[in-house]
């Protein structure tokens, strides 16, 4: 969900995320995703016209509202997250594991994630921005 936030130069989603009232929450590791990905991300947006400098900039104010979570707080359901993501994407199993633990639904256009809800709630970013 950040990624496509910060990719286009105008953005309903980055616009919601900066705006709304609900609490964001994410597992840290999404931090360490970012960090490795991070030059893909910049040379797509740059292509898609926004500057480093915007991206940085939309980045930070973006992360700034997200409540970060340590693995300490999902590490009990990370065995659960990981059986159900094995089938899908095993890197995603630290937002499933955070949203067990929390809860709370994954917003996503994952497909992998959308197409294996059922042990964990999870919604399409469209549905949230409605």
């Amino acid at each position: 969900m950040i990624i496509s936030a910060l990719l286009p130069r105008s953005s309903r989603l980055r616009e919601f995320l900066l705006t709304t009232e609900i609490p964001l929450h994410a597992p840290d590791y999404l931090l360490v995703e970012l960090k490795k990905y991070w030059p893909v991300i910049e040379k797509k947006a740059v292509k898609r016209g926004v500057s480093s400098a915007e991206l940085a900039h939309f980045r930070e104010e973006i992360l700034s509202r997200i409540i970060f979570h340590p693995l300490s707080e999902y590490r009990p359901f990370l065995k659960r997250a990981y059986e159900i993501c094995r089938g899908f994407d095993e890197k995603d199993t630290p937002f499933v594991a955070l949203a067990l633990a929390l809860s709370l639904p994954i917003v996503t256009n994952d497909g992998g994630i959308l197409d294996n809800r059922g042990q964990y709630e999870a919604l399409p970013i469209e549905d949230l921005l409605r």
